[in-house]
Order: C-alpha cells, then structure tokens, then sequence
C-alpha cells in the first residue's frame, strides 16, 4: 500500500521505488469500474513519475454513496509491485499502522518496526471491539471468541513481547532477521483476520448451499 492523493485530477503524490522518496506523478489514464456484488466500485490509476519519468499503477476502491458522491480511498499500488504486500481489504487505520511499520522497515529503524507491528495489534484488537485493559488480555480475548486460533495467538503474543521490549528497554537492539519476521507475522495475522477468515465462511456457506438443493 501506499499513501497518496490527487491534487486535481492530474496529479498524485505516490511513492515511487526508483526514487525512494514520495513524487509528483502525473496521471497518464484510468478506468473506472462498477461495483459487483460485494465488492465496491473503484478505478485504476496510470501515473508517471514526474522525476524518473517510472510507470506506477495503482488502485483505488471508491468508499463514497450516493449522498457524499465519488470519495477514493488510499491507492494500493499494484506496479511495480511492493516489497512488502500490504492487505487492502484491512481497516484504513490498521493498513496505517502497519503500513508505518513497513516504512520503517525500509530505511533500516527496526526498533521503530517493532513498535509498529506492536502497534498494528492494538489497532486489530480496538477493530474487534475488545478492549481489556491492556494488550494481553486483549489478544486472550481474541483467542477466547475465535478471532484467532492458537498459533495466530502464539504469533500475536510475542510480536507483543517484542514490540514493549523495544519501547521500553533501551539495551534491546531489534535486528534486521527479527525485524523482517515481525513484518511477516503481522501481515499474515492481517490476511487472515481480513481476508481469509471471510473467504472461508463464504466458501463454506456456498458448499451449504449447494448440497441443500442437491
């Protein structure tokens, strides 16, 4: 994912890999599509880098209605691919803090990563509505009604341990190896939470009712 917005419809400030900074892009096309079923409108977006002159292509659901109008949500790039996949179908705020993490992540401030991801599992935790005084009871609670299963709780539990090691202990240095794991961990605690979790129970129900005519 990353972060961006028109300034007009001409422009778009975007993240660009070859320039490892955020640019102006110009917006060389897009199309638009419709909604289907349970999946929003939105458009792809076709831009150039004002600087290195680099093709990006982006994506952008439209999460506005009929009384608000077309309002677009933050671009998920789609070329050059990321690094680092960022699931799009999680909340905005969780995308944000992960999405931190990850930037953190790339100019080498582990400590800073792991405080993030930390972070993230706070935002997952709000998100579900379980508030339990602090962030392990909150993850216990999660595990309790089925939001994650063990080894997500395992998982979750000690990206937590890292996360208060690395903000509260000044002799902990996070590495690169543990830095890029805790990335890992919580992306896939992301995709399964918000991706699929939800495509299992569809599948499931699409059997249900498959064998109900039959």
């Amino acid at each position: 994912m990353v972060t961006g917005y028109y300034g007009g419809m001409n422009l778009m400030i975007i993240e660009c890999d070859i320039c490892a900074a955020f640019v102006e892009a110009d917006v060389a096309g897009f199309y638009e599509y419709l909604r289907q079923n349970d999946k929003p409108s939105g458009r792809y977006v076709l831009l150039k880098c004002r600087k290195c002159g680099s093709p990006i292509l982006v994506n952008q659901k439209n999460i506005g209605n009929m009384c608000q109008g077309d309002i677009w949500d933050t671009p998920v790039r789609l070329f050059p691919s990321t690094e680092i996949y960022i699931n799009p179908n999680a909340p905005k705020t969780i995308r944000n803090s992960y999405g931190e993490a990850v930037r953190c992540f790339r100019i080498n401030a582990y400590t800073a990563t792991a405080i993030m991801c930390r972070k993230t599992l706070e935002g997952i935790c709000d998100y579900h509505g379980i508030k339990e005084g602090n962030l392990v009871l909150s993850l216990k609670k999660m595990n309790e009604l089925g939001f994650i299963d063990n080894r997500l709780f395992e998982w979750a539990d000690v990206l937590r341990l890292a996360g208060n090691e690395a903000a509260h202990d000044i002799k902990i240095s996070v590495s690169r190896n543990d830095a890029r794991d805790m990335i890992d961990f919580t992306n896939a605690i992301l995709d399964y939470l918000f991706s699929y979790r939800d495509k299992f129970e569809k599948f499931k129900e699409r059997r249900e009712n498959r064998n109900l005519t039959e």
